[in-house]
């Protein structure tokens, strides 16, 4: 069965997502190089600063509204509607690059960014509504991929299209008229959804709702923090995206053409980079992926202070730096995406987006600030917002240090085995659920948190628990130590915190057999999980590890660690059995266990 991303009602989305974002960017890199180059405004730094405001400031404005013609309508109508809204919004762009005045090209802009903002909400719920959970990060690393390839063709076009016009903008104006007729075409094939159910008023006073609903979703901590995380990736992109225009122009003398396709480096990376971020993140939302596009973010951003002399070694930066954003982003927006409520995703996402359009307008007048008031040269402003990226690097390592962690566990694994995982399906989505593993090596538990969504409360032995570095971070992800030579009661507490975790509607994880094999073969189950399971109404999924025996932590041999991998990318199986109910004893689940190893 192919992958809901792949049918033709999502193919349809994903081209008239993609017609969408070719024409703002086309439309908007226009009247940069008009400003810039045609007209050649003194001032030109100023007019793409009140540009800027003037694509911003709908998503301020119209985010109550917009999240609420999501939830309350059906998506794919909503889509419709506001895609087609595009084509008299470019003939009255047409018009204005006639009158070559700047108020009037800033009021269309200001018209196809409020087509945006009641676009966007429609356009991100869609996603979780008309793709499984497990493909909701691959879906996005379709999306991001093919907008910024269209975002690539958008501001690459622009510039060669002048050129071949002979400077000519108003002709540019055509074709953008064409492509929104092409995407509201294509709009007619999206994938029907039916409305969510939600219910309420609508929000006539969208400035009280606006404050209402950043406290709605101030009141759910992990939305809030990857809004705020996402929010600072616009921010940081709408810096870069006019910054970028005066670097090419100022330091590397570029013509049109050549300017146009130096913010295409850019998009690039981006796309690139979402696709890779969406096949690490493998069948789960890895946020472990955004401290390290973060530290990229920062890296790259600093680089370009470097390679002002050089087109091809800023075109190559631009494109890493995209690549970090695209590990940056796609792990925050299918959060976002996951997390929200079935009746609450438009809410949720028109809200993140009235936050990413405050940090927009903070980034346009951050960057009035330091390239017009202060007069900073485009290389410092790359120096300058590298360094602020890596204090919210730092920032979010604090926050959600869980998931650096549990990457860089995915990392290592990733590094020495080649896992396939199987029965994936089996673990519940929500909810509580203990895992029963069988013991073959030191690293058992990392290839198990690295092949499933879920944080998982492992339960270990405490001589472990206790080693330096290891307790460092088994105390961040919460790791329950269990000690049987301290006593029954010592055990009997351990085994509390498991059940009280179960109880809370968490994942909790077991080695029954109470220690490493040495042999390479199954060891009898203890008890300890039947106490656990009492009175509990959760299943018990049984997780079989093949092929671990052998490798590098592994008993083999008599001695683990201080031995070399038989090969990399040791082939290991991670395969998920069908629950069990709660009920089930030590004997029978061992039972279960034999036959997966068979």
């Amino acid at each position: 069965m192919k992958p809901a991303y792949f049918t033709k009602g999502f193919k349809a989305f994903l081209m008239t997502q993609m017609l969408g974002a070719f024409n703002d960017n086309f439309f908007k890199m226009l009247l940069s190089l008009y400003f810039i180059s045609i007209l050649q405004f003194p001032n030109a730094e100023e007019l793409l600063f009140q540009a800027s405001l003037a694509f911003t400031a709908p998503f301020l404005i119209f985010g109550p509204w917009s999240g609420y013609l999501a939830d309350r309508y059906a998506k794919t109508k909503v889509l419709q509607i506001t895609k087609a809204a595009e084509i008299p919004i470019m003939i009255l762009g047409t018009l204005a690059v006639a009158s070559a005045q700047p108020t009037f090209m800033n009021i269309v802009l200001f018209l196809m960014a409020s087509q945006s903002a009641f676009f966007s909400p429609a356009k991100a719920g869609f996603i979780p509504e008309t793709v499984g959970e497990a493909e909701i990060s691959h879906a996005n690393g379709w999306v991001e991929m093919t907008t910024f390839f269209a975002i690539i063709a958008g501001q690459a076009l622009t510039g060669i299209l002048l050129n071949l016009h002979h400077n000519r903008a108003i002709v540019i104006t055509y074709y953008c008229i064409v492509i929104a007729i092409m995407g509201t075409l294509a709009s007619r094939f999206i994938t029907p959804t039916a409305p969510s159910g939600a219910k309420g008023p609508f929000p006539w006073n969208p400035f009280s709702a606006i404050f209402k609903d950043l406290r709605y979703l101030k009141s759910y901590r992990g939305l809030f923090l990857a809004g705020l995380g996402n929010s600072y990736f616009w921010l940081l992109g709408l810096i870069f995206q006019v910054n970028i225009i005066v670097y090419g122009k100022s330091f590397l003398h570029l013509s049109e053409t050549y300017n146009s396709l130096l913010a295409a480096f850019l998009a690039v990376g981006i796309g690139v980079g979402s696709m890779l971020a969406a096949k690490l993140s493998g069948k789960k939302v890895e946020l472990g992926l955004v401290p390290l596009g973060g530290i990229g973010l920062t890296f790259f951003s600093t680089l370009l202070f470097f390679t002002k002399t050089s087109y091809l070694a800023s075109g190559m930066t631009l494109f890493l730096l995209g690549i970090s954003g695209g590990f940056y982003i796609i792990p925050l927006f299918a959060f976002l995406q996951f997390e929200a409520g079935f009746n609450e995703k438009g809410r949720v996402l028109a809200t993140v987006g009235v936050m990413n359009a405050l940090f927009l307008v903070i980034g346009a007048f951050l960057y009035k600030l330091l390239a017009v008031q202060l007069g900073l040269a485009p290389d410092v402003l790359c120096l300058i917002m590298g360094i602020l990226t890596l204090a919210v690097v730092i920032y979010i390592c604090t926050l959600i240090p869980e998931y650096f962690i549990r990457f860089l566990a995915w990392l290592l694994t990733h590094s020495l085995y080649r896992i396939k995982i199987k029965g994936q399906e089996n673990v519940p989505f929500h909810g509580p659920a203990l895992l029963v593993v069988n013991h073959i090596s030191f690293i058992d538990a990392l290839l198990v948190g690295a092949t499933i969504q879920r944080f998982i409360k492992f339960i270990m032995w405490k001589k472990i628990y206790d080693m330096p570095v290891i307790h460092f971070f088994c105390k961040i992800m919460h790791v329950i130590p269990i000690a049987p030579y301290e006593g029954r009661e010592a055990v009997m507490a351990s085994l509390a915190q498991g059940r009280a975790c179960l109880q809370a509607g968490e994942l909790v994880c077991i080695f029954p057999e109470g220690g490493i094999t040495r042999t390479g073969e199954l060891q009898p189950f203890k008890k300890g999980f039947e106490t656990i399971m009492e009175g509990i109404h959760a299943p018990i999924i049984p997780v079989c590890l093949k092929n671990v025996w052998g490798s590098i932590f592994s008993f083999e041999g008599g001695k683990v660690f201080f031995k070399w991998p038989k090969k990399f990318f040791y082939p290991v199986t991670v395969e998920y059995g069908q629950p069990l109910p709660p009920h089930t004893t030590a004997e029978a689940a061992e039972s279960v266990l034999r036959q997966m190893l068979a």
